[in-house]
């Protein structure tokens, strides 16, 4: 059906022009009825597409049920799949949608667009298939644009003027169409530049003079400033627990400052960041204003002082886990916090085995104001066990931060840390030592392997930053971020010593409206010194890469390179477990231990599209994934062959988030596309072949090797 309907015609005419002009269809219209279903609605422009196609979306009241409706209804009883709906089909409602994108095209600048429409009806299914033709034709441009004031010039004081001309040369570039919604938005702009230097009660107006013949239009934005106020004084209603003083430290306005309502909103929006703010609110009466000044109003509406929050969530690699904080968000009577919290990773129904623990208990006080308002402090004691691939250990210590934070993704942070690590097995198999587990692989004899501390000491002080612009902060689509590290551990305490260099980055691409790339990359290079150099020639280099174990680089795992298991991209050794067979013992081996690195090179590309079958939540994606860990330095050198493992390897894959209400489900499926000769064997053949001084290429292979599966659900921590 084809009908071109103007805006002024009755219901009743538009009701006879339906009926008089029959649907362009496959069947014929009359089987229309009441049950018939609207299968999709589609947009065609004749020239160009200017609009954003999920704003004409929201315009009109069709809608369609979209793709693989057979599908979707019989795996409908499925909680992740998207029901069907009712999308019931309507002519008359169809023609009204014609007449509202019409509108909407002449309110955003297309004065001269029109739009047609087209249904397509089949009976066996009974259901019609919507199209809009859309021509939006030129754009009203803007040929001039002044600003006046709204009795007679517009006179800004000496101060402003640099900035005025700033602020109207950058809305004159930016200004290219002179739609309604784009006038009234020009209006704002103006409006928030006067409040925010110093005029409260500012207003403005666009007006447009349109030549009608040239498809342009003149703009004048009339501003009423109202007259200039400073800060009289701050007045804070509804903090029955927080002292006024803390409330009104976190402002970057003071009284006696010209009034700043970019910068009251920024306060007001870091007030809410707080714990115990819920809402906060500013206002400026207008009866408040006089000759001294104007009063700034603060309304604030608290939190319960006391709040316990719960976690749960899973992960291939750890199991189940869970997390657990008691917090006294307004500790001492102000904006301070104090909280308590504790971890669990089980290990329980852990895909990999054997499974990775942690269980850590911490307290943690955070000061929102230290000197400035931009800058924070927080720390706390811990305390911790784990059995993860690195060793199975307890340790207590202390880990303390003070982080200036100007604006979002821009901050810069200096930390202190201190620990106490006693060791129960480093990870090398049942708690054996170095000197009995090197010569057990042929790759040390027991005087050169060297001996490994039960202790371990550490003081460190790292200085990281962050640096970014993103469209916006969850789930971005457009924008980076940086984050540079520098650490270093302190003399006198550590049991290892070294200085730490690391860059992250991460940058979003959009491809389409619904198609975006996101690029990650990172790396890093440890440069050991002091005491870490003590024992260089007199013991096996795998022994002193482990007395770095807690810092030295590893990859691999669900949120790395993914493909590999946790950390176990790069140099590894079989983890031994000795069985005792009868009157002998025999060496097992199920998994790898990696050994780590002194450099790590990442990185990272994925492809984000929408998935057809379901809903928005869903966010499946394709990447690739690529690492190195290697040891520059040749002190350090394992010189150990196929175990060196220190070419950069890639992997390829696929996978899909999905948001719940328990968190985001995420599963990859990751490739190998070239692995090491340990990667293609078991750790029970890798084992067998080095204590018996076979070559690695003897030992069978397996492809199933090449593939690793990552799962996670809910938060992971």
């Amino acid at each position: 059906m084809r009908t071109d309907l103007r805006s002024g015609l009755a219901l009743v005419a538009l009701a006879g022009s339906l009926a008089a002009t029959p649907l362009r269809a496959q069947d014929a219209l009359t089987r229309v009825g009441p049950k018939t279903q609207v299968r999709s609605v589609e947009f065609e422009f004749e020239d160009k597409s200017t609009l954003d196609e999920e704003q004409l979306r929201q315009k009109i009241a069709l809608s369609g049920q979209g793709s693989m409706v057979g599908l979707r209804r019989f795996f409908g009883f499925l909680p992740f799949v998207p029901p069907v709906g009712s999308h019931p089909f309507d002519p008359l409602e169809m023609a009204r949608d014609a007449v509202r994108l019409r509108h909407y095209y002449q309110r955003s600048g297309f004065p001269k667009a029109d739009v047609d429409y087209d249904a397509r009806y089949e009976a066996k299914p009974d259901v019609v298939e919507v199209t809009y033709r859309i021509a939006e034709g030129p754009p009203l441009e803007v040929d001039t644009l002044v600003f006046a004031g709204d009795s007679g010039p517009l006179a800004v004081p000496d101060s402003l003027k640099r900035g005025w001309r700033r602020f109207t040369r950058s809305v004159r570039k930016e200004a290219d169409r002179a739609g309604e919604d784009e006038r009234r938005a020009l209006a704002d702009t103006t409006v928030r530049w006067f409040r925010a230097h110093g005029y409260p009660f500012a207003g403005a107006k666009t007006i447009a003079r349109v030549d009608s013949a040239a498809n342009r239009a003149s703009l004048t934005v009339e501003v009423a400033p109202g007259p200039r106020e400073r800060v009289r004084r701050i007045e804070v209603t509804g903090n029955a627990t927080i002292p006024e003083r803390e409330i009104v430290r976190q402002l970057a306005v003071r009284a006696g400052d010209w009034y700043d309502a970019r910068a009251l909103e920024e306060a007001r929006q870091r007030l809410t960041e707080m714990d115990i703010v819920r809402i906060a609110g500013v206002d400026v009466p207008r009866d408040s204003a006089s000759d001294s000044g104007a009063v700034v109003m603060l309304h604030i509406a608290e939190n319960p002082e006391h709040i316990v929050k719960g976690e749960a969530g899973y992960l291939s690699s750890g199991g189940l886990t869970s997390q657990a904080t008691w917090t006294d968000r307004s500790w001492l009577r102000g904006l301070r916090t104090l909280t308590v919290g504790a971890t669990a990773q089980t290990g329980v129904a852990a895909l990999e085995n054997p499974a990775e623990e942690l269980y850590r208990l911490n307290v943690t006080a955070f000061q929102p104001y230290v000197g400035d308002r931009r800058i924070s402090a927080a720390g706390g004691p811990f305390v911790e066990y784990r059995n993860d691939l690195r060793d199975r250990s307890w340790a207590v210590g202390f880990e303390g931060s003070l982080v200036w934070a100007p604006a979002p993704l821009r901050s810069l942070s200096l930390g202190y840390s201190i620990s106490h690590r006693r060791v129960y097995d480093y990870g090398l198999g049942a708690d054996l030592p170095p000197s009995q587990y090197l010569p057990l692989l042929n790759l040390a004899t027991p005087t050169a392997a060297g001996a490994l501390e039960r202790t371990r000491n550490a003081s460190t002080i790292t200085l990281e930053g962050s640096y970014g612009r993103l469209d916006r902060i969850a789930n971005p689509r457009k924008g980076y971020v940086l984050r540079p590290r520098i650490e270093t551990t302190l003399p006198g305490f550590n049991t290892s010593e070294y200085l730490l260099l690391d860059l992250g980055a991460t940058f979003y691409l959009p491809v389409t409206k619904t198609v975006g790339v996101t690029i990650r990359g990172g790396a890093g290079r440890i440069y050991p010194r002091g005491n870490s150099l003590d024992s260089l020639g007199f013991e096996s280099p795998f022994v002193s890469l482990l007395r770095l174990r807690d810092v030295t680089f590893a990859a691999g795992g669900t949120r790395d390179v993914r493909g590999w298991g946790s950390l176990l991209l790069g140099p590894k050794i079989p983890q031994v477990q000795l069985e005792h067979q009868g009157d002998s013992t025999v060496a097992i081996a199920e998994r790898y231990t990696p050994v780590g690195g002194l450099a790590r090179l990442l990185g990272s590309v994925e492809l984000h599209f929408p998935m057809p079958l379901m809903g928005d939540q869903f966010q499946p994606y394709v990447f690739y994934d690529g690492g190195r860990v290697w040891t520059p330095d040749s002190r350090f050198a394992l010189n150990a062959g196929d175990i060196d493992e220190d070419k950069f390897y890639q992997a390829v894959g696929v996978g899909i988030g999905y948001e719940t209400v328990v968190g985001a489900i995420q599963v990859a499926l990751g490739y190998k596309l070239n692995p090491s000769p340990l990667d293609r064997r078991s750790p029970q053949d890798v084992l067998d072949a080095l204590r018996s001084g076979t070559p690695l290429d003897a030992a069978p292979t397996s492809s199933s090797r090449r593939f690793h599966l990552h799962f996670s659900i809910g938060a992971t921590f």
